[in-house]
Parts: structure tokens; C-alpha cells; sequence
């Protein structure tokens, strides 16, 4: 299955490459408050993602990962992205990486 997506990676410390000593708890909760800012307009997706997201992908285009084949990431990612509705954020995700908000777009 191919899916269009941005993100938003908020690393914690565990996390592989970590950039970050929280904790993966106050990198969910911090997740959680982001998606109801953007859900709420007081943060657009654009500005959210150069200000918070650990992902190169972030500052520069916005999180957005394009089309993609599903086996191109995590299955964990993966998965919640299958399930998440167009032009839906869906709950936060967590990855080897960090736990992601995740746009899906197509």
C-alpha cells in the first residue's frame, strides 16, 4: 500500500539518535498538547513542525514525507498511518525514533 504523509518526530532520550533527555512520556504528553494546538489553529502545520520536529524533514518541507510504500518505514508507523484518515492527524505514534504526529495527506 502506497500513502502520502507528513510528520512531526519528537525524539525522547531512549530513542534511537536521540537528541533529547526527556523522558518517552513527556515526549508523548508533548505530542498530545501539539496536536491539540494544531487542532485548536493555534499552531499551524508548518510551524509546528520547524519548531518542534528532531526529523531534517521537519524545517525544511514541513514534515512532509511524500508517497510512500508502506514497507519504506517502521511497521508501527506503518500501521497507524494505514488507519488514520485523509487530511486527518491521527494520535501520536511511537518508533524506535520518537514518537511521531503524524498528517496523513493521500
Amino acid at each position: 500500500m502506497k500513502f502520502k504523509c507528513k510528520h512531526i518526530l519528537l525524539s525522547y532520550d531512549k530513542a534511537e539518535y536521540s537528541s533529547h533527555e526527556r523522558p518517552l512520556g513527556a515526549a508523548v504528553a508533548d505530542a498530545e498538547k501539539i496536536i491539540l494546538d494544531l487542532k485548536k489553529g493555534d499552531i499551524t502545520w508548518d510551524e509546528a513542525a520547524a519548531k518542534h520536529s528532531a526529523c531534517a524533514s521537519g524545517p525544511r518541507h514541513g514534515g512532509d514525507l511524500g508517497w510512500q510504500e508502506e514497507q519504506h518505514f517502521h511497521p508501527d508507523f506503518s500501521e497507524a498511518v494505514k488507519v488514520i484518515g485523509i487530511d486527518t492527524i491521527g494520535p501520536p505514534v511511537i518508533s524506535p525514533w520518537g514518537v511521531h504526529i503524524v498528517l496523513r495527506t493521500g
